[in-house]
């Protein structure tokens, strides 16, 4: 399996990751993206359901949005 810092799997991905969204390793492995030693992403966290309901809402008020821009 690959292993990547959190730089270069948001890089790969085209989002923008933080610590939060991860366990990283406790000691340094080596990146085989940049090839630095740096703490590797281990396994991502489960979004919590506070977080699914937040990104549920924030897009029904955007669709609601668009619909009301297209009138």
């Amino acid at each position: 399996m690959a292993e990547f810092c959190l730089e270069c799997l948001s890089r790969l991905d085209g989002r923008h990751y933080n610590k939060t969204d991860f366990v990283l390793s406790d000691d340094l492995d080596f990146c085989e993206g940049c090839g630095q030693w740096k703490h590797i992403v281990v396994v991502r966290r489960p979004r919590s359901l506070l977080a699914t309901l937040g990104l549920l809402l924030k897009q029904f008020i955007l669709s609601l949005w668009r619909k009301c821009l297209k009138k």
